[in-house]
Formats: structure tokens, sequence, C-alpha cells
């Protein structure tokens, strides 16, 4: 009961759209992706039937993991999900050849997704890039800082020595 339990989750999360199209909670994608235990950007290479054990048919999504962008992953990942849809409705397979944003949680053992933590893949790096160099910046600015100062003491030591000069 408890290993199905995500499963389930998964399942009604994905039955609940209608046929045509996946409805989705509006998180951006910052928030799929802290909430998530691996997120990768991929091409679909297979597609696998899984039993049913909760009566509704899972398959699992194995992925050439072109760029890891959260948590440990080799050279390809295994995706279990229902039927995966991407944004434009159309079925994903590995006829498809495109690169995908697929954000993903473990549960017993598995890496599980729906439609709605597939993700545009540049919309998956915008979402990882941090604002880097922050300590480089402050550095410089310390240096910055040291020579104005410097300069300016310098200066008015001069300008004493001039005005006790004359």
């Amino acid at each position: 009961m408890r290993r199905a339990l995500p499963v389930a989750a998964l399942v009604a999360l994905v039955l609940a759209a209608p046929a045509g199209a996946v409805r989705c909670f509006t998180q951006s994608v910052k928030q799929k992706l802290d909430g998530a235990d691996a997120a990768f950007i991929g091409k679909v290479v297979s597609v696998r039937p899984v039993s049913r054990s909760t009566g509704v048919a899972l398959f699992d999504y194995r992925f050439t993991v072109e760029r890891a962008v959260k948590g440990t992953l080799g050279s390809t990942a295994t995706v279990r999900a229902a039927r995966l849809v991407d944004i434009d409705a159309q079925e994903v397979t590995a006829a498809s050849n495109t690169d995908i944003g697929v954000l993903a949680t473990r549960a017993d053992g598995h890496l599980v997704a729906s439609s709605c933590s597939l993700v545009d893949p540049g919309s998956l790096m915008g979402a990882t890039d941090e604002p880097k160099g922050a300590l480089i910046k402050v550095a410089i600015g310390f240096v910055i800082l040291a020579i104005v100062l410097a300069y300016s003491i310098r200066r008015l030591k001069r300008r004493r020595t001039a005005e006790l000069g004359s």
C-alpha cells in the first residue's frame, strides 16, 4: 500500500486532465526545480510499458542525460510515469528526438515524473542560473575602495605639507 501511494498520486494527477490537454498547477520552473529530487535535460531513447499494479498503464521512459541540472545522474536516466505529453499536447516518444527538460522526484527507488514536470530546456537552464561571481565582485569593490582612499589620503597629506610650507 505504501509503495502504491506515490504512484497512485502521480496517476491521479495525470488522469485528472482531459484527454487532449494536460492541466498543470501554475508553478514557476524555479519552484518546480526546488521541489524536484532530480532535474536534467535529455532525449527519450526508449519507452517500455511497466506491469500494471494500480490498474493504470505506467511506462519507463529512458533518457540520455545531456546535462544534469540537479541530483546525481549518470549518462542515462529512467523515469517512471503515466503516458507523458509535452507542452504542445504531443505524446513523448523516442522518435521525437527532441531535448526535454525533466524534473523528477524519487519514489520507491524510481525517478517519477508527470507531463507537468516536463519543461522547456531553456527555461530549466534559466531557473538554475544563479548570479555568479558575487564574491569576486565584492573583492573588486574593496580593492577599488582601497585605491580611492589611498589616493585621497595621499592628496590630503600633500595639501597639508604645501599649506605648512607656504
